[in-house]
């Protein structure tokens, strides 16, 4: 009978998530999760990273005099992650970065060498190598999580309908004693749901 009852509701699991999961729900939930985005920049910069404004100022000259701004990075950032790759951040987005920084690097032009941008790190003088429009994600790169979160709000749509529409008599408490363990439909229930 358990098994009967496990087929049968494996059965209602597929044809809710079939009815849910169709190509025109996916291409709805994606434009209403894409459809709207505008694309969104993104920056590549280098910096070093000093304690003071005189170390920063002393970077500032020797970039000034042609020093190539990698091996300065290398020589004298405190920031040793970036320092070690000469500077170099990768790419990132608006809110990825401390306000004072991010707002001068959204200022540069491509190729450009900041002024002092002082944060809570210390100074910084900031190159901005590149910048590139982020379009929003493919349909066919975000489908398999569309399709989950469609099947999952499904079977949970279906599952409040069915306890809202049911009688459920719940034991009062105490009216089970505790020390009687696992009744002998627990235990079939049980190893029906391992068998499967």
């Amino acid at each position: 009978e358990n098994e009967r009852r496990l087929l049968l509701a494996g059965e209602v699991v597929q044809e809710i998530t079939i009815e849910a999961v169709t190509d025109e729900a996916v291409q709805e939930a994606y434009d209403a999760a894409f459809g709207s985005e505008e694309p969104a920049t993104e920056y590549n910069a280098s910096h070093i990273l000093v304690e003071t404004e005189e170390e920063a100022q002393a970077v500032q000259a020797r970039l000034e005099d042609g020093e190539d701004f990698a091996e300065v990075a290398q020589e004298v950032s405190t920031d040793v992650g970036s320092g070690a790759n000469g500077g170099d951040l990768g790419w990132f987005g608006a809110g990825m970065m401390v306000a004072p920084f991010e707002a001068a690097v959204m200022e540069m032009e491509v190729g450009e060498v900041s002024d002092l941008v002082e944060t809570q790190f210390g100074y910084h003088v900031i190159m901005l190598n590149d910048t590139r429009e982020q379009e929003p994600p493919a349909l066919e790169d975000v489908r398999a999580e569309i399709e989950g979160t469609l099947r999952d709000g499904a079977i949970q749509s279906a599952l409040d309908e069915m306890t809202e529409a049911a009688e459920i008599d719940m034991p009062e408490e105490g009216e089970i004693d505790p020390a009687l363990g696992l009744r002998a439909f627990d235990v079939q229930l049980m190893g029906g749901i391992f068998l499967h």
